[in-house]
């Protein structure tokens, strides 16, 4: 009998540093993201003053002149750009344009996108591509826009943010094209939904799109499971 107590405090003993194990590990994940988005925060809010300065010094420029003071400090490494030409090298030609035109918005764009990947991995687990998490995440994140900044200007922004090469397939075996049209699709489902919903916090909009994605008829779509 003593034995078999032995056997169980032991086995209780290793589990608990299994789990313990587990909590932190998640715990540090959690802060690792935390700390990844909050470094990408600083990071946009120095090309936002980039922006804004080149505007004040330029006053006449015009938008295309502007994108391209900032692709030749990029490509010279300039001082008011290093680390941050990472971000604004990911953007699409029509994204830059609204960026500058649009600085301020712009920020809060980047707000709601991060909200959309912190939301889409609570409820999936995952950030994937082509699934029903993708089609969430692009809802989600066209519903905070419409939010923070307007259907219309949250519109110009998703839109833009497609505007990248078609040609080939992506990673999961679709077409750049079939991807670009399901984005499209649900961005517009996710602004009408933030429109109707207004006064939701991010929690409560999660929550309701994720009963909608999950819909038998729902109006988001993807292209495989």
């Amino acid at each position: 009998m003593k034995k078999f107590i032995v056997k169980i405090v032991g086995l209780c003993f290793v589990c608990g540093v299994i789990l313990g194990n587990g909590v932190i590990t998640y715990a540090a994940d959690e802060q690792n993201s935390i700390e990844k988005l909050q470094a990408e925060e600083n990071k946009w809010e120095q090309l936002i003053d980039v922006i804004v300065n080149l505007k004040h010094e330029n006053p006449n420029a015009s938008e295309e002149q502007i994108v391209v003071m900032i692709n030749e400090m990029t490509r010279s490494r300039s001082v008011e750009v290093r680390g941050i030409s990472d971000i604004w090298n990911a953007l699409t030609d029509s994204e830059k344009k609204l960026v500058i035109r649009y600085p301020f918005d712009a920020l809060k764009v980047n707000t709601a996108k991060n909200i959309a990947t912190n939301q889409t991995e609570i409820k999936f687990g995952r950030n994937g591509l082509g699934d029903k998490s993708d089609a969430f995440r692009h809802g989600i994140w066209n519903a905070e826009m419409t939010i923070l900044i307007g259907i219309e200007k949250a519109e110009l922004f998703a839109t833009a943010h497609e505007e990248k090469d078609i040609s080939g397939n992506e990673t999961d075996g679709f077409t750049k094209m079939a991807h670009k049209e399901m984005d499209l699709h649900n961005n517009e489902i996710g602004r009408q939904i933030g429109q109707k919903n207004e006064n939701l916090n991010e929690s409560e909009m999660s929550d309701l799109i994720y009963q909608e994605v999950n819909k038998a008829n729902s109006n988001f779509i993807w292209l495989h499971e």
